[in-house]
């Protein structure tokens, strides 16, 4: 058994181990180490906010809820007329830190414009077709 091993070894030595083969390892291995260097390290060469992107300014600071079907009554600091949309009414709620409620009445209860109140405190919610209401969380 340990002739035929030594017969192996030798036989591969001699097949594998020639400077032909050693330099041609030797120059695959170079190239593989050389291009997984340079993938590596491309992404290091570029500026530092291309790799952690910048935080987003539209990112919400609060919760908001959307209350369909319900009104607000009380606390007003301002009021604004607004488009046919109650979500920029919510998000003036949002933008706003004195805000902590609101409630959007819809176009042609109190005139042919839509009315937004920003109120300073949340009150209670009450059922009412007019408005869509939130308050922060």
């Amino acid at each position: 058994m340990k002739s035929k091993m030594v017969a192996a070894w030798q036989y591969a030595k001699r097949i594998f181990v020639s400077p032909r083969n050693i330099i041609f390892f030797g120059l695959a291995l170079l190239l593989i180490l050389g291009f997984s260097m340079t993938v590596n390290l491309i992404p290091l060469a570029q500026p530092a906010t291309a790799q952690v992107p910048a935080l987003s300014t539209t990112i919400p600071r609060y919760v908001v809820t959307a209350e369909f079907g319900r009104n607000r009554a009380g606390s007003d600091y301002t009021s604004f007329v607004t488009s046919a949309f109650a979500s920029v009414c919510q998000q003036s709620c949002i933008n706003d830190n004195t805000c902590n409620a609101y409630t959007y009445v819809r176009p042609g209860v109190q005139g042919t414009n839509a009315v937004c109140y920003l109120k300073s405190v949340a009150p209670a919610s009450t059922p009412n077709d007019c408005c869509v209401s939130g308050a922060k969380l």
